[in-house]
């Protein structure tokens, strides 16, 4: 392994590893055996130098869809029915590389919904940190049989980012038929030139991200720029290295693959969680006076609430705007319906206009994230 990314692992208690499917099922379609034993076989390296390792893995699509012999699957009910044929083989062929070198691993299948709820959020957390107690190497995957459209995480990047937020691991690793971030796509581009390191990810940044999509996943260099911004929020390192070699992990050069550094204002992990939950439309317009008091981190009280727009539940996170422009996102106290009655009003008459008093607050600043 190369020396900085030996002294980078060494440093990192938690490591996550996303394993995507184009470089997982070869071009017949099928697991590629003898490339994740290289993998495995790093990953207990790893584990010798005394870090805990967790695996998010895709191609149970794209291994199922070569059991059902489709050559397309043209819509989301038969990727389901992929997913569940191929996460059976997927699981069963991790358990066997792991298997040749005595490590137990175990299956986890996450839904958005599972990471969205905070109970459910918290137990996945403290479930992954039992097996990791226990030397379990824990395989992740969005559960796509049950998920719907509307909540999926839309790919394994995303994924192994909130994955590795909810763990406060130090490292993701994701594993990718290319070197890294480019100046251009590298497949179309001879010009193309690699980008070994990243500090902020910016306009001038993201006009090099090819947005084409896997023809088995669903991501692309779009979705890990930003998973990358994910990781770099809560204080983590995010490295985009070649996955298509033999021992991968082994083969990890800063001057090959491209490094997301964490950034100066991390994000704490309960932050992070507030601002990757889902946001339907739901927004709060707000007056200068409470614009103010936000930059001073002060909580939302209804007295500064202009006007609501979409609806929002107790419990939900929303948007906070002033001049049009987001100020911050946060779990709001009331509903839809009690914030149209109480916008404007102050936290003393609540019990007159509602009948009862909830929180003082709209929304508590501990529950409200700042926009970057």
């Amino acid at each position: 392994m190369n020396k900085k990314f030996t002294d980078l692992a060494k440093k990192s208690k938690v490591i996550v590893i996303k394993v995507g499917s184009n470089i997982l099922v070869n071009e017949k379609h099928t697991l590629r055996k003898k490339w994740l034993a290289t993998l495995v076989d790093d990953v207990q390296k790893l584990q010798k130098k005394g870090s805990k390792v967790i695996i998010v893995s895709s191609g149970a699509i794209a291994l199922g869809r070569n059991i059902l012999s489709k050559k397309k699957l043209t819509n989301l009910h038969e990727k389901q029915a992929a997913a569940s044929i191929g996460q059976i083989q997927l699981s069963q062929q991790w358990q066997k590389a792991f298997a040749k070198l005595k490590i137990q691993s175990s299956q986890i299948l996450i839904t958005a919904e599972d990471l969205n709820e905070r109970r459910k959020y918290l137990n996945i957390r403290n479930t992954i940190f039992s097996l990791m107690d226990l030397n379990v190497v824990p395989i992740i995957n969005e559960n796509d049989t049950t998920s719907t459209e509307e909540i999926r995480f839309g790919d394994n990047d995303k994924l192994s980012a909130m994955i590795t937020n909810a763990l406060s691991a130090e490292l993701l690793i994701l594993l990718s038929d290319v070197d890294g971030l480019y100046t251009a796509n590298p497949k179309k581009s001879t010009q193309a030139k690699l980008i070994t390191d990243v500090t902020e990810i910016n306009h001038d940044l993201e006009k090099y991200i090819d947005k084409d999509l896997s023809e088995f996943g669903s991501g692309g260099m779009l979705a890990k720029v930003n998973a990358a911004k994910l990781c770099m929020q809560s204080g983590s390192t995010m490295i985009i290295a070649n996955g298509l070699v033999s021992h991968p992990l082994d083969n990890i050069s800063p001057k090959s693959s491209t490094w997301f550094h964490p950034a100066k204002n991390i994000l704490t992990s309960r932050q992070q969680w507030i601002w990757n939950r889902p946001i339907h439309k739901a927004i709060i317009h707000i007056d200068e006076g409470a614009s103010k008091a936000l930059q001073k981190n002060s909580s939302l009280l209804a007295i500064g609430v202009k006007s609501i727009e979409g609806k929002f539940y107790r419990g939900d996170t929303v948007l906070i705007h002033y001049n049009k422009k987001e100020l911050a996102r946060g779990m709001i106290n009331y509903d839809f319906k009690e914030m149209e009655q109480i916008k404007g009003q102050k936290s003393k008459d609540f019990s007159g206009i509602l009948g009862f008093v909830r929180e003082d607050e709209i929304i508590h600043k501990d529950n409200m994230v700042t926009s970057r």
